[in-house]
């Protein structure tokens, strides 16, 4: 019995292709089987170990395939393998530089890693290739922060930014990092478009409420911590700066 992977028949025989929609049939000496096998029995919830050997199959019939080589580090890398998931990703990039995947999902393995500068290096070659990849943009942005390079991390989201202008997780980013740069009329506007779409979100209207206070715009900041409190008083930080705020002389 032979069955299509493609629409789900069975046929009795030796087929080369599905007679009902022309897929070619793979076997056991092919390595686009054993990859195929491990998307399966990821699907079908089996044991992470089960798709890594099925992939390792593959990988040993097509040692200069990046594309199943960057599979087998996915796998090692969801298992919490991290070394071992960087080391086959290193491999992949070596044999396909201009795959801007690879590049990516490395460049999130070294920054799990603690290895940030890694990170962005890799991060920079992937928008390098792919000028689109959004969730390259976000990490790069995150990666610019925490090594202290604010203005990349704004240059970064921005352009995250133009790409998606409905991203909300772009505009507040950009916020934090203008106000991490004292620019905080800049980062005023970004975190009210991410309380326009999420009008529950803490984090971002207790920013919005510091970037008024900070920028000596007292009253908004003022009525903007008594709208939040009064939407969640167990919102400490919020809490505290109004009763720092409405305790002050002439406030």
């Amino acid at each position: 019995m032979t069955s299509c992977t493609s629409c789900a028949k069975d046929f009795p025989g030796d087929f080369r292709f599905c007679p009902m929609c022309g897929t070619p049939f793979l076997n056991e000496n092919d390595p686009r089987y054993w990859g195929r096998k491990a998307i399966e029995s990821r699907l079908s919830g089996e044991d992470l170990a089960t798709s890594i050997e099925s992939i390792k199959k593959a990988c040993a019939m097509a040692p200069t395939n990046a594309h199943l080589l960057t599979g087998l580090a996915s796998l090692h890398y969801r298992k919490g393998e991290i070394s071992q998931a960087i080391n086959i990703y290193e491999k992949a990039v070596e044999l396909r530089s201009d795959y801007p995947d690879a590049h990516y999902d490395l460049a999130v393995a070294y920054y799990r890693a603690g290895q940030i500068h890694k990170a962005i290096a890799s991060l920079e070659t992937c928008v390098g290739i792919a000028r689109d990849y959004l969730a390259a943009y976000y990490w790069l942005g995150i990666a610019y922060y925490h090594v202290g390079r604010q203005s990349q991390a704004i240059a970064a989201f921005s352009h995250l930014l133009a790409l998606n202008p409905e991203s909300v997780i772009a505009n507040y980013h950009l916020g934090v990092n203008y106000a991490s740069m004292g620019e905080y009329e800049k980062a005023i506007p970004n975190f009210k478009r991410v309380l326009e779409v999420c009008p529950d979100d803490d984090a971002a209207a207790y920013h919005l409420g510091m970037a008024f206070f900070n920028a000596r715009r007292m009253a908004e900041a003022t009525d903007h911590f008594r709208t939040t409190v009064a939407r969640n008083p167990k919102d400490r930080r919020s809490v505290e700066m109004l009763e720092m705020i409405t305790q002050a002389p002439g406030v």
